[in-house]
């Protein structure tokens, strides 16, 4: 496989977040391992983030089928997560979690998560989010205090 320089420049955000001191190494494993397990709504999120200015925030796909392959070992049903951005770890959980799991979901900016919205809802996954926008110790300390 052969790996060029404009595939490597591509992959370099995602060696970032990354141990890999090598990109033409990290590159090979994400062509050879990762991406061809990747489902098809994942990658379509993946590729809409990647557009995006702040796409470094995104979880990586290698981080991605981790947490999915986490959530099916633990049977999780429910989950919560704190920082969505376009939903690319959200849809992985979502993707894991039967279909009557439910996810709390909390991110300050709707804007970046309505971005991959629609892929969410292709995915037949949105039923299972439950997205609050604002802070999150407001909105974990007020449900909190509904429950009480």
């Amino acid at each position: 496989m052969a790996v060029n320089a404009e595939t490597v420049t591509k992959s370099t955000n995602q060696r970032l977040k990354s141990l890999l001191q090598s990109d033409a190494l990290y590159q090979y494993i994400l062509e050879t391992s990762v991406y061809p397990r990747e489902p098809e709504p994942l990658k379509e999120l993946r590729e809409v983030t990647s557009t995006l200015e702040w796409s470094i925030m995104a979880t990586t796909a290698h981080a991605g089928q981790f947490l999915n392959m986490l959530m099916k070992l633990l049977n999780a049903k429910n989950t919560m997560e704190i920082g969505v951005f376009t939903g690319y770890s959200l849809l992985a959980t979502a993707l894991a979690l039967p279909d009557d799991g439910k996810i709390l979901a909390i991110d300050i900016d709707r804007e970046a998560y309505e971005k991959g919205l629609p892929i969410i809802e292709k995915a037949g996954v949105a039923h299972k989010i439950d997205f609050k926008e604002g802070p999150a110790l407001p909105i974990l300390d007020q449900m909190i205090a509904d429950v009480s």
